[in-house]
């Protein structure tokens, strides 16, 4: 009897804390896609990557400004081939399940990809506006600028050369300050996944 009470108590923990690692993967996803939905409203550009590394790691609220791992870094636009935009979707979804700092929260695109795929080939959709990505158009693509020089591995997809604009002055803090985000689905769509 104690042992059928102690196993009952370790399930239901286990429930709990796997309903509190989905809220806070929901909260983050929501704090994410908002953030980079800030950069593109901000930038005027067409899509915008605001990766993993940028949340603190105890992103327990919608309040962007308070997610923020580099308040002081600054927007910057980076011209990309739909070729490269690939490559760093899959480099950002390269370790999925498990976390990685370059993994990229999206705006203006929802990505399909396939976990049991290869590493490099898990990306089997992109869409841009309700349209296809096209590997040869060249899309302006906004993001903090740490990671337009190439910060977290992405100099191996493109160079500082393809950086447009850095805003100067134009902080990730300025632009999230009173804002917060809602739960929102999902831009990255898992095949046969939720």
């Amino acid at each position: 009897m104690v042992l059928l009470s102690a196993v009952s108590l370790i399930a239901a923990a286990s429930g709990q804390v796997q309903a509190t690692l989905q809220r806070a993967d929901t909260i983050r996803t929501a704090v994410g896609q908002e953030m980079a939905d800030v950069l593109v409203e901000a930038s005027g550009a067409a899509i915008a990557f605001m990766p993993s590394e940028f949340l603190e790691d105890a992103v327990l609220t919608g309040d962007l400004e308070a997610a923020l791992q580099y308040p002081t870094d600054e927007l910057a636009v980076v011209k990309l081939t739909g070729e490269q935009i690939e490559k760093a979707l899959e480099r950002a979804i390269s370790l999925h399940p498990s976390p990685n700092p370059a993994f990229l929260y999206l705006s203006g695109m929802t990505v399909t990809f396939d976990e049991s795929a290869p590493v490099g080939s898990r990306v089997t959709a992109v869409t841009i506006s309700d349209a296809a990505l096209s590997d040869t158009a060249v899309y302006r693509v906004a993001m903090p600028n740490r990671m337009a020089r190439g910060g977290l591995g992405y100099f191996t997809v493109w160079e500082k050369t393809a950086i447009e604009q850095v805003m100067e002055g134009v902080t990730l803090e300025s632009l999230m300050q009173g804002k917060t985000s809602e739960p929102a689905e999902k831009r990255w769509r898992e095949v046969g996944g939720a």
